[in-house]
């Protein structure tokens, strides 16, 4: 016998659910793009998105076009 096989389906149905809600709560954690933009210029700045630490290391991987800046679809890749 596994270790595995030890885990009930109701066991494995309620940790299925804690991970689910954890991703969910990560995802609510993203600032809105509106919040970030504080000048409210369509775009969000290295300077604006020093506001958000994850965003300010990912910064440079997310500006595909390398103009300094974040758009709206840039930034929908921000995880």
């Amino acid at each position: 016998m596994t270790r595995f096989s030890r885990i009930t389906p109701p066991a494995l149905l309620a940790s299925l659910g804690l991970l689910a809600a954890s991703a969910a709560l990560a995802a609510a954690d993203k600032p809105t793009f509106e919040s970030l933009d504080k000048n409210g210029d369509g775009k969000i700045s290295l300077s604006e998105a020093s506001n958000d630490d994850a965003l300010f290391v990912a910064f440079k991987s997310l500006d595909a076009n390398k103009d300094g800046e974040l758009t709206r679809d840039e930034y929908a890749k921000y995880k």
